[in-house]
């Protein structure tokens, strides 16, 4: 790419961000960037409130608190499903609650369950979220296809891409799992999952106890082998197919007869 179209196309992108956050937060946003590329500022927290949030958010600049708050604020990628009617979310692999905030201020009466394995990332969580009151709720833990232990896995991962796993002989499982039924609602209106892989865990066996209460879906399938149990759970079910960016969303889901 030649410099003048690379001066082009951040041109363009501050354009972008300037019309979404307005201009004050799209520096700050594009400063936080920078840093963190640089690996400068280690710890240090920046307050940004775009306009499609009803509250301030926390962004951790040395972290991939940047790279999500582009992909949920920026690029605006759950906008896809906001289409529909949601009360009842939840937010499988909330990280530090940037989806969470979003479907809470385009749900204005929705009541959102943000699940996080990651402890670092629940303690940002809670804090996003924390003037939603009532309408949010954190579990610290990690969703699996069945209640017990598992361990947290930082090999190759960071804020944003930590995994859990079974623990092997020897280990303690140190972060508590949870299936979907343990939550003990009745519908689920909107499930969103972005699970690091562990999808594969939980599409893996005994989905209808939990599938067949929820109306629409919206996934980060990280491998063949998560599309893979989630295209055969699926296959008992009639939906709509769409994609948003990295997301594969599924509406209006029904048993098949």
């Amino acid at each position: 790419m030649s410099i003048t179209a690379e001066l082009e196309r951040q041109v363009a992108y501050q354009r972008e961000l300037t019309q979404k956050l307005g201009w004050r937060y799209a520096l700050r946003f594009r400063s936080a960037m920078l840093a963190s590329r640089m690996g400068l500022h280690d710890g240090v927290l920046l307050q940004l409130h775009p306009a499609n949030l009803l509250h301030p958010v926390e962004l951790r600049i040395n972290s991939t608190d940047p790279d999500v708050y582009r992909q949920v604020l920026v690029e605006e990628e759950y906008a896809a499903v906001t289409d529909q009617h949601a009360k009842v979310i939840v937010d499988c692999g909330a990280n530090v609650g940037y989806t969470s905030a979003y479907l809470l201020s385009r749900f204005r009466d929705a009541q959102v369950i943000a699940i996080e394995p990651f402890p670092a990332n629940a303690e940002i969580c809670r804090r996003n979220l924390a003037p939603y009151g009532g309408r949010a709720t954190v579990i610290e833990a990690a969703v699996w296809s069945h209640n017990g232990r598992l361990v947290l896995d930082h090999a190759g991962g960071n804020e944003w891409g930590v995994r859990v796993r079974t623990a092997r002989a020897g280990e303690a499982g140190g972060i508590e799992a949870i299936d979907l039924p343990s939550l003990g609602l009745n519908h689920i209106d909107l499930l969103k999952i972005d699970i690091e892989g562990s999808e594969a865990a939980l599409f893996a066996h005994e989905t209808d106890r939990w599938l067949s209460r929820v109306s629409n879906i919206a996934i980060e399938l990280h491998d063949i082998e998560c599309q893979e149990r989630f295209r055969d759970a699926m296959a008992n079910y009639h939906y709509t197919l769409s994609h948003s960016g990295e997301l594969t969303i599924c509406r209006h889901i029904t048993p098949r007869c």
